[in-house]
């Protein structure tokens, strides 16, 4: 199985503080053990992580650059916020507590800065590929409003859309009329599917155009994608994204209470309408029922991500996304967790050891190694 690092080395222009000397040790100590695949490093403009980037190198691994395309690059240049279906800057308010702001922008309108960004501040020949992050819509964290399209001027208007109110029409504890979810897609009421679809297309051709920027720089590309079964509410479509990229990380985080949290995901979800707390726990059953959630449930979600790329892209691998990081409140990981974990992934081309090299506890890098 190949083993994939991560390395959060802060915000685009807040550094975080990184003790280069123990990473090194870490870096040694894995490599003892284990052949590194790559290392993805990102996204503080400023970091001097050449120490790194040369051990890395030294052992045949690749680097790349970890970049969120659709989020966190505001630091650097004025994007255009996304606008909700209240003609409102839509805004998310969670603290991750190390300078992420989960700040979108318009995926129609933000290409062309993003590519100005990495030209100025990230270009560099130490790269060997570009692992691309926050590629979507905001998750359910910002309410019913995130359920919808952008509506700023670039987007314009469009009547065939679902617009403010009409979910909770249909069904309060089945507001998207959800009724089966089989082969990383959902069957539900037609004028909704029309409206994700739509966001689907958004995100995968913005980034069809940003790949192809990226393949002509000679660079490799992986994707950082939600778990399947929250992929589609974001504007992920697997069966087309996979198309684009060599390798894929789903991030299948089953304790983390943040976005992209498989648990957070689901509470958000069932709490985002302003009904009774009654509805919420329906709604949440109704969807966990939905996609048959059980012991199984990440394993069923692996052999559906490698039947899609089957067909559609068999080149693609497969790199599983598992918390190591141990964040009070956020991520109470455990080594018995990973050990469950690293066994639900077993079918997977890799692992991606997330999300940060620089605060993952020893013994649970030690427990990641005893696994693989």
């Amino acid at each position: 199985m190949d083993l994939v690092l991560q390395l959060f080395t802060g915000s685009c222009i807040n550094p975080a503080k990184l003790d280069i000397n123990a990473i090194k040790r870490r870096l040694i100590k894995i490599l003892e053990n284990n052949k590194i695949t790559s290392i993805l490093i990102g996204w503080n403009k400023d970091a001097d992580l050449s120490e790194i980037t040369q051990l890395i190198k030294d052992n045949g691994a690749e680097v790349h650059l970890w970049l969120p395309v659709f989020s966190e690059l505001g630091e650097l240049a004025d994007f255009s916020p996304l606008i909700g279906h209240d003609r409102k800057k839509l805004e998310i308010d969670f603290d991750m507590g190390n300078g992420e702001t989960f700040e979108f922008y318009c995926p129609k309108s933000a290409l062309k800065k993003v590519i100005d960004i990495y030209e100025k501040y990230y270009d560099n020949e130490v790269y060997d590929g570009v692992f691309l992050d926050k590629i979507r819509y905001p998750s359910f964290i910002g309410g019913e409003s995130t359920l919808y399209r952008c509506f700023c001027d670039v987007c314009g208007s469009d009547n065939d859309l679902p617009d403010s109110g009409k979910f909770l029409e249909l069904d309060s504890v089945n507001p998207l009329g959800i009724v089966g979810y089989e082969d990383l897609r959902y069957r539900l009421d037609s004028r909704f599917k029309k409206l994700f679809d739509y966001k689907c297309d958004v995100i995968y051709h913005s980034l069809e155009k940003l790949c192809a920027y990226f393949r002509g720089r000679g660079l490799k590309i992986g994707l950082d994608l939600f778990a399947p079964f929250m992929s589609y509410f974001v504007g992920q479509d697997y069966y087309k994204l996979l198309r684009l990229c060599d390798y894929v990380k789903p991030m299948l985080y089953s304790v983390t209470n943040a976005p992209a949290g498989i648990p957070f995901e689901i509470d958000m979800y069932a709490g985002m309408f302003d009904d009774s707390p009654e509805n919420a726990q329906k709604r949440k059953k109704l969807l966990m029922d939905s996609v048959g959630f059980s012991d199984n449930f990440i394993g069923n979600e692996i052999a559906g991500i490698n039947k899609a790329i089957k067909s559609t892209s068999p080149h693609t691998k497969l790199y599983a996304g598992i918390e190591l990081n141990y964040i009070e409140h956020i991520a109470p990981v455990t080594e018995k967790y990973i050990m469950a974990s690293m066994a639900k992934i077993s079918q997977a081309d890799g692992v991606v050891a997330s999300w940060d090299l620089n605060t993952i506890p020893d013994s649970h890098i030690d427990c990641l190694l005893d696994a693989l």
